[in-house]
């Protein structure tokens, strides 16, 4: 059990993340900053370097914090529906990512939007928890392939192994990686024509073009195209 000290460094530390939050959504993450977080909690600037040392580093955290929540809620949803046929599944969680895109709208901004100026986030400590989204999509897509339910076009090998090769904890056969690299694209596009209002003039429910093309994608997956 954490002692006293220890709840109240955690505490601060989640005050921080969620001001650091809020002032994102406000401001945008290029105004993201340390004196200004500090000040709005009452605190000393020197007093919040003890959590993070810099901004870029209070930014990574918001980072992996954010690819975090989305990894879970794939996964979540991959759980719910692990009783299903494999294209059941793979629906559940594309509409699932977008879902996770629309109410997480500036986590979705701060990983997948504008780069931030001056700001270089460590493969190190990025790198792994972004890959583990995909690694979601991936499972589905080895499973059903191995179950027969996919029919999976044959991919150029070197595209493949370093797909691979960047995260071997995949454990995936050659056509996998790159068919689920292939479907987040079509999902991610989609979603941030959304998210970013570039359908706003051109569709009232931007639900039904979603589901309908990520329908048409997974027919072809099965044959049924």
């Amino acid at each position: 059990m954490a002692n006293r000290r220890e709840r109240l460094r955690e505490q601060t530390y989640q005050e921080i993340i969620t001001t650091a939050r809020q002032q994102i959504a406000q401001r945008g993450a290029a105004a993201l900053s340390l004196r200004a977080i500090a000040r709005e909690m009452g605190m000393t600037a020197p007093a919040l370097y003890r959590y993070f040392e810099n901004r870029d580093a209070l930014v990574t955290a918001l980072i992996v914090i954010a690819y975090q929540s989305l990894r879970d809620h794939l996964e979540d949803t991959r759980q719910e529906n692990a009783g299903q046929d494999y294209i059941t599944q793979l629906t559940a969680v594309g509409i699932a990512y977008r879902e996770w895109a629309l109410a997480h709208a500036e986590d979705y901004a701060l990983i997948f939007g504008t780069p931030i100026p001056e700001y270089k986030a460590p493969e190190q400590a990025t790198l792994p928890i972004a890959r583990s989204s995909l690694g979601v999509l991936i499972r589905i897509l080895q499973e059903g392939w191995e179950a027969g339910e996919f029919i999976l076009p044959e991919d150029p090998p070197a595209l493949a192994s370093v797909l691979l090769a960047v995260q071997p904890d995949f454990r995936a056969s050659a056509p996998v990686p790159v068919t689920a690299i292939a479907l987040w694209s079509l999902v991610h596009g989609l979603v941030s024509l959304e998210l970013f209002n570039h359908f706003a003039v051109l569709l009232q429910d931007p639900a039904e073009l979603f589901e309908m093309q990520l329908e048409n994608q997974l027919k072809i997956l099965t044959g049924r195209s």
